[in-house]
């Protein structure tokens, strides 16, 4: 740890405190990228992110890490606060594509399915968009009136799709300007932790996190409440970034996924499984996924200050498709379905 990287967060008005081991198997933390600014959303703060030093783990943190009472600073220009826009041609097409590729791939009931289903197989030689889609259903199967639960649902996008489709989707989110823009798609949210929300033991059958354990002091006691909740056949869907990506490796402190001061941890696959089973979750799967490597290049482009343009973007998320074939560890992000063991 360094006083100064403390010293300039707290100035700015982020508290912090010092976090010198791995909160997945207390290794210690060694200097990976220091001298690091929020370049997207405008967090105050320079910071320092450290790797653990255990073999085999791999976890990457914020030492110093911001306070928890604190961590709303880093949020008040987030994406999940706008509201949604009125859809044009174009977006409707692009949902039919999708609604047509939930009903193929998964068996989900769509309204004018035929048509929808052809849509659909025009771009399934795209197999990076495919991913995209299924990620946005979190790879779960139809369970008509199955109660589902969205931790860090953000704007509410995916509860949407999953309500459409038949889930019963609700979510929960510590940004309350988030919970606002998902409450303006006509979902249900609840603002603050989910162990504060006390939901009863075995309430749902699925819950999903799309890039929130990243975000959470404690991962292993976030995942160990997610247990809790499911029934006992249910299952825990959870994406986030992987710090192994051929996107990291290219782009170094710049990397997208980095995203200080928001991602308090960024894990490893080994790392997500060790956490994953210290909290009593039987791993289903665990892979990495190459759908959002068209915006992971973009992104860290922008933060770099660097140009980007389209066909580079297209290009990295090309060679990010080929590199999976022999390593298949380099996805952008980490995939892991789990049940209670």
């Amino acid at each position: 740890m360094t006083v100064s990287a403390q010293a300039s967060a707290a100035a700015a008005g982020i508290r912090t405190r010092p976090a010198p081991t791995c909160v997945v198997c207390g290794g210690a933390g060694h200097e990976r990228h220091a001298g690091l600014v929020d370049r997207l959303f405008g967090a105050p703060g320079t910071w320092r992110l450290v790797g653990c030093g255990s073999e085999g783990c791999g976890l990457l943190w914020l030492d110093p890490t911001p306070l928890a009472e604190d961590l709303g600073l880093a949020y008040q220009a987030y994406y999940t606060h706008a509201s949604p826009t009125h859809a044009g041609w174009r977006r409707a097409i692009a949902r039919w594509i999708k609604q047509g590729h939930f009903a193929s791939r998964f068996g989900y009931r769509v309204p004018a399915a035929v048509p929808k289903r052809l849509l659909a197989a025009a771009v399934r030689w795209n197999t990076n968009l495919c991913d995209a889609m299924d990620r946005m259903v979190f790879f779960l199967e139809p369970l008509p009136g199955g109660r589902l639960l969205d931790v860090g649902c953000g704007d509410g996008h995916s509860l949407a799709e999953l309500r459409a489709l038949g889930w019963e989707a609700e979510g929960v989110d510590f940004d309350p300007l988030a919970a606002k823009a998902a409450e303006a798609r006509g979902i249900r949210v609840r603002v603050g932790s989910l162990e504060a929300q006390r939901y009863p033991d075995a309430t749902f059958d699925a819950v999903t996190m799309s890039h929130l354990i990243e975000h959470v002091p404690d991962p292993v006691a976030l995942l160990a409440e997610c247990r809790r909740v499911l029934k006992p056949e249910g299952r825990l869907v959870a994406v986030t970034p992987n710090v192994d990506s051929l996107g990291h490796a290219r782009f170094g402190r710049d990397w997208r996924g980095l995203e200080p001061p928001r991602h308090l941890q960024i894990f490893s696959a080994t790392a997500l499984e060790r956490a994953a089973r210290r909290a009593g979750l039987a791993v289903r799967t665990l892979r990495t996924l190459a759908g959002g490597a068209r915006f992971i290049h973009a992104q860290s482009q922008q933060i770099a200050g660097a140009p980007a343009s389209a066909a580079d973007a297209w290009r990295f998320e090309r060679e990010e498709r080929a590199a999976l074939r022999d390593r298949p560890g380099v996805g952008e992000e980490l995939l892991l379905v789990a049940g209670r063991s």
